[in-house]
């Protein structure tokens, strides 16, 4: 182990021996028992401890799991740096943090505004520069009176940056996704969204429309010209409880991996198209 690490457990294991209070409410934090005594072993102290605080040192300590080595401003790299830990946190339930898909979705939405933010202040040297960059790319964005760049909403952003370097479908709609967290985290009620999950799955399964396993309509299982097609081209395709259909699965899916993919296909992009 890491002579830090083992440092940071020494110096706990004694706070504990000093403070019997803190003894206490370390062991309940930590799901600990007491001996027969009443009082842990140091050896088996340590092993409690160092299982609590090992992954978040670890988080601490590595490299990000993405690369932002690119960008050239020291404080834009470190705050992305800062956010995409603190992201990880919420991943792995360290320092304090529970496991949290919404926290984690709303940090990995802070790095993916930062790269476009970074993306269009590198490019331009001015805001009308940038306003008409976008407009070029989104011409229905509305940025009238818009006097930053941090005025210009993250969705005029994001679909003029998936228009002009066409980023894949499935990366856009996850990046999208983050935005939906981010605002409806503190109106979220998970029992209406598993209740509504089951009502459009229930409305999809009486339109005839094969699903699949996810959930999601086998659109390839749609033979061309037949009714079910024509149903759900007109019906279900593009509208918009079938998108939220969709999202919620998604939502309670809580796909880390492909969050974690669709920000390092954004970096990747920004840091390939301004030639870093």
């Amino acid at each position: 182990m890491d002579e830090k690490l083992k440092n940071t457990i020494n110096k706990i294991v004694r706070l504990t021996k000093q403070n019997p209070e803190f003894d206490t409410e370390l062991r309940k934090a930590l799901g600990i028992g007491t001996s027969a005594t009443g009082v842990l072993s140091s050896d088996k102290r340590i092993e409690h401890i160092e299982k609590y605080l090992g992954l978040d040192y670890y988080v601490d300590n590595q490299k990000s799991i993405i690369d932002y080595s690119f960008i050239q401003e020291p404080e834009v790299r470190a705050q992305l740096i800062s956010d995409n830990r603190e992201m990880m946190r919420f991943r792995y339930g360290t320092r304090y943090h529970a496991i949290c898909f919404d926290e984690f979705c709303r940090y990995a939405h802070l790095q993916a505004e930062m790269l476009l933010n970074y993306f269009y202040d590198f490019k331009n040297d001015i805001i009308n520069s940038i306003i008409a960059h976008i407009k070029k790319y989104n011409p229905t964005a509305n940025l009238d009176n818009v006097k930053s760049l941090g005025n210009v909403s993250y969705n005029s952003k994001l679909w003029a940056f998936k228009t002009e370097f066409n980023l894949d479908y499935k990366i856009y709609t996850i990046l999208d996704y983050l935005r939906k967290v981010r605002n409806d985290s503190s109106h979220r009620s998970p029992e209406k969204e598993e209740k509504s999950i089951h009502d459009y799955r229930k409305q999809l399964v009486n339109m005839g429309m094969p699903l699949k396993q996810d959930g999601e309509v086998d659109y390839f299982k749609l033979e061309d010209g037949s009714p079910k097609k024509i149903l759900y081209s007109n019906m279900v395709n593009n509208k918009d409880w079938y998108k939220d259909y969709l999202y919620l699965i998604w939502l309670h899916n809580e796909s880390y991996e492909s969050v974690v993919n669709a920000v390092e296909a954004l970096k990747y992009n920004v840091s390939s198209n301004l030639g870093l």
